[in-house]
C-alpha cells in the first residue's frame, strides 16, 4: 500500500533523524533506507543517507547520495548545502560557495547554508561576508529554537502550536513603538522653535 508522503514519509524522516541523534545508528539507517525504498523519487532519504556516510568519513559515497538527491529535486536546499560541505572539506571553496548560495536562493532562511557559507568565506579571507552569514545563521537558529519551544509549550497546554517566525509578542513590539514615539516627541519639543 502506498502511503501519503505528508504523513508516512515525514514520520520516517523524523524517526530516523531522532534515532541518529540518540545514537541509534542502525535504527536510523533502517529508517532512511526504508524512506528511499518507499519514496525513491524524493530527495530526503538519499540526503540523510549521504549525511550519515559523510559523518563516517566516506565522502565519495556521500557525494553520490547528495547527487542522487539533487537528481530527484535539483533545488533541494539540504542536499545542495551538504554537497557544498563535501567541496568545503576538499578545499574547493568557490564551488562550495556556489552550492551554499544556490541553497539560499531556494530557501533564504536555511541556517546551515548561512553557517557553512560563513566558514567558506572566512577561509577565502572574505571576512565581512563571513560575519554577515554567521550572524544570520545564529539569528535563524535562535528563532527556530524559540519556535520549537513555543510549539512544545502550546501542545502541552492543549493548544494549537503558534505560527513560526514571530520573534516577539505583539505587546513587546507595541511597547517599543510607544517608547520610540515618546523619544521623538521629547526631541521635537526640546529642539523645536523657541521664541
Amino acid at each position: 500500500m502506498v502511503q501519503d508522503w505528508d504523513v508516512a514519509g515525514q514520520k520516517l524522516l523524523v524517526e530516523g533523524t531522532y534515532a541518529w541523534q540518540a545514537g541509534h545508528r542502525e535504527e536510523a539507517l533502517e529508517k532512511f533506507q526504508e524512506l528511499v525504498d518507499r519514496y525513491p523519487d524524493r530527495p530526503e532519504g538519499y540526503n540523510k543517507l549521504g549525511v550519515i556516510l559523510a559523518q563516517k568519513g566516506s565522502l565519495a559515497e556521500a557525494e553520490q547520495y547528495f547527487l542522487t538527491a539533487l537528481a530527484k529535486d535539483r533545488m533541494h536546499a539540504p542536499a545542495l548545502t551538504n554537497l557544498g560541505n563535501i567541496y568545503l572539506e576538499r578545499g574547493e571553496l568557490e564551488t562550495a560557495v556556489q552550492h551554499y548560495t544556490l541553497a539560499l536562493s531556494v530557501d533564504a532562511e536555511y541556517a546551515p547554508a548561512h553557517r557553512n557559507l560563513s566558514v567558506a568565506y572566512r577561509r577565502l579571507g572574505r571576512l565581512n561576508q563571513s560575519v554577515t552569514h554567521l550572524k544570520r545563521s545564529q539569528r535563524l537558529e535562535t528563532q527556530r529554537q524559540r519556535d520549537e519551544f513555543r510549539a512544545e509549550r502550546a501542545v502541552r497546554a492543549g493548544q494549537a502550536p503558534p505560527k513560526p517566525g514571530r520573534s516577539r509578542p505583539r505587546g513587546i513590539l507595541m511597547m517599543w513603538w510607544i517608547l520610540l514615539a515618546a523619544i521623538a516627541v521629547y526631541f521635537i519639543i526640546r529642539i523645536g522653535p523657541h521664541s
